[in-house]
């Protein structure tokens, strides 16, 4: 009988611990709650066959996870679980927002050998809808994305005799090639060069937070020098998730630049939001979001279960005088740049920031975390849906926002989790309709300079 292998967390994968471990009252931060609903019929029981073969076929499913020596670690079986999946019948909206909400505020017991909650309901509306909440050592949001496109792919395969989906990728290979990058001192010595160098050139970044400049003027009283404000605050984390569609109009303006001019989501977005951003806060050219990054490269790791994204720094500084267009050919720039080398851990530059600017391990200078979910109308091979997420009710940062195309309705659709105690609905409000006031003025005419811009917003 073979011993049971035992990994290590990947770079990755302690990012999201430490997340973990710094939420010290309510461990839901670290799982994803997360539904698609379809219009075509849904026999659940042929269903629930589907999901057992997902299962063998789609190896973070077979994880589980133990302490060993104080710290976690993680291993892969080759027997598939089969999980008990109750089907749910919802008569209005709001009890079936209020149930899935209310499930994703109890967490995953990683730690009791389970790793994911699964739900088959009938919508309120007639439509038929696929519920999980998963760890997220086990799955991050592109992998949701792959198991819900597999798990359609095979029922469509048992019930009509489609052709079987290719095979996933295995996430324990992409785990052994993690590992093996931090223990190449040659590969981690190149990336931190290229990191030092982002730190310096620029010195300390500054904070500029979506309620505007309050808290770093509070700060300052005591330190004039200083750039940051400490959002560590294990006991005030309730958290309530903002969900804003954009109009169809302006979905519009917005997509067909994207398309046109080859800018990605993670670019746009995040420049309508330094806009506001910066505006509010004494018009500061110099924003700090931190982005998460998928990290999938090749078609196993893209068809593949598992948690590969890594939070990066995007520290950008875009003076009014740039016009829309040329601030964006910036962000791209630095996009390609600071992805060469994604996979410099977390844990690594953040040491680089406590080295330089004096950050302790929960201090920093970032705005949010921003996120851009790759979905498009194609992603659940050819099935019509709609991609719902669900509030923790707790988190650990400030501000968490993501943005997607809205495959129901071909628009945009933006969300938006944030801690009610620092940030409030009126901050959000305000966030979002000068993000979007910024776009649409951007993209309709982006020779317009940053600064006229702001001008517009509120």
């Amino acid at each position: 009988m073979n011993e049971k292998q035992y990994y290590p967390l990947t770079p990755a994968q302690e990012m999201i611990y430490l997340m973990l471990k710094y939420s010290f009252f309510h461990k839901q931060v670290t799982q994803i709650p997360a539904s698609i609903i379809v219009k075509r019929k849904i026999d659940f029981d042929l269903l629930k066959k589907a999901l057992d073969i997902e299962v063998e076929r789609n190896d973070c499913l077979r994880m589980s996870f133990a302490k060993k020596h104080g710290k976690p670690v993680q291993s892969f079986s080759d027997k598939a679980v089969k999980f008990d999946v109750p089907v749910l019948t919802f008569k209005t909206k709001e009890e079936q927002e209020n149930y899935f909400n209310a499930d994703a505020q109890i967490p995953v017991k990683y730690l009791k050998n389970e790793i994911a909650r699964f739900r088959f309901f009938n919508s309120y509306d007639g439509r038929y809808g696929i519920y999980i909440n998963v760890f997220h050592l086990v799955m991050d949001a592109s992998a949701v994305f792959v198991f819900f496109s597999d798990l359609l792919a095979i029922y469509e395969h048992l019930e009509t005799g489609a052709p079987m989906p290719a095979l996933l990728g295995s996430f324990e290979e992409t785990v052994k090639k993690e590992l093996a990058y931090i223990n190449n001192p040659d590969r981690v010595k190149k990336d931190e060069e290229w990191f030092r160098e982002f730190y310096t050139k620029d010195g300390e970044p500054i904070w500029n937070g979506v309620q505007g400049p309050g808290p770093l003027d509070k700060v300052r009283k005591k330190k004039p020098d200083k750039k940051y404000v400490a959002a560590f605050d294990p006991i005030h984390d309730k958290a309530e998730l903002e969900k804003k569609p954009l109009s169809p109009q302006d979905s519009k303006i917005i997509l067909v630049f994207m398309e046109k001019n080859g800018i990605s989501g993670e670019c746009l977005v995040q420049l309508g939001m330094r806009l506001h951003v910066g505006k509010i806060n004494h018009r500061h050219d110099d924003t700090y979001f931190v982005v998460l990054c998928t990290r999938r490269r090749t078609l196993a790791e893209k068809r593949s279960g598992g948690s590969m994204t890594s939070i990066l720094p995007w520290r950008l500084i875009l003076p009014e005088t740039l016009t829309f267009s040329e601030a964006l050919e910036k962000m791209k720039a630095f996009q390609g740049d600071i992805f060469r080398h994604m996979d410099f851990p977390y844990n690594n530059y953040r040491a680089l920031e406590g080295e330089y600017f004096g950050y302790g391990p929960a201090d920093g200078s970032s705005t949010m975390m921003f996120s851009w979910f790759p979905l498009e109308n194609s992603t659940m091979n050819g099935w019509e849906y709609e991609f719902n997420g669900y509030n923790l009710g707790r988190y650990v940062m400030p501000l968490y926002s993501y943005s997607m195309k809205d495959a129901s309705s071909g628009g945009l659709k933006f969300a938006y989790l944030h801690r009610t105690a620092m940030i409030s609905k009126q901050d959000i409000d305000s966030l979002h309709d000068n993000t979007v006031k910024a776009l649409v003025a951007g993209c309709s005419n982006p020779d317009l300079t940053l600064g006229s811009i702001m001008d517009m917003i509120d």
